[in-house]
């Protein structure tokens, strides 16, 4: 034999379970292959535990009880929900100006926040003294994610799209909240100052 013994041989080898042609082939290989015959007294060794096991199962009712728990956590979609506070990781505000072409002034802020695994490229723009809030979530399938923006009295929500894109109905006000509904994960933008 060029190579070892496949698990379910070692079995049949230790379970008596093989033709007289088979353990012959079977126990000459293991006079000269000590990892099979490592390995086919650990089989042994498990087979005699498991024969010599007295362990009784546990009652019926108390499975059913523990089988019972289990279906209610996944049933219940609340309790696998996370919530996170993104952070910021650039406003476009911070910027030095710079100067030629590209010293004319923005038309929007371009803010990026990281959430875990997961980027959010957030567009602030003005359009008739109101604050319109657009968007990408980066990172992850989140598409039919709903996304939600607070601002003093107004609130207003939008679905991501197939490429996790968003646009909120325009706010007024000086800074508002947003909470992002991305499968079972809540990610918030708390206190985000409406300026571009």
């Amino acid at each position: 034999m060029t190579t070892h013994l496949s698990f379910t041989n070692l079995v049949d080898l230790a379970e008596n379970q093989m033709t007289a042609e088979e353990k012959s082939t079977a126990t000459n290989h293991l006079l000269s292959c000590s990892l099979c015959a490592a390995e086919l007294d650990r089989v042994e060794q498990t087979i005699k535990l498991m024969r010599t096991d007295e362990t009784v199962d546990a009652p019926p009712e108390l499975l059913r009880e523990a089988i019972a728990v289990f279906r209610r956590r996944k049933e219940s979609p609340a309790s696998a929900l996370r919530r996170i506070v993104a952070a910021l990781s650039f406003d476009s505000l911070s910027l030095t100006p710079a100067f030629g072409v590209r010293s004319a002034p923005p038309t929007s802020r371009q803010l990026i926040y990281n959430a875990e695994d997961s980027d959010i490229d957030l567009r602030i723009t003005e359009h008739d003294k109101k604050w319109v809030v657009s968007g990408q979530v980066l990172g992850q399938d989140c598409s039919g994610g709903l996304v939600e923006i607070e601002a003093d009295d107004e609130s207003a929500t939008a679905t991501l799209n197939d490429e996790c894109e968003f646009t909120l109905p325009a706010v007024s006000g000086a800074s508002c909240s947003i909470r992002l509904q991305l499968n079972n994960l809540t990610v918030e933008i708390p206190q985000l100052e409406l300026k571009a």
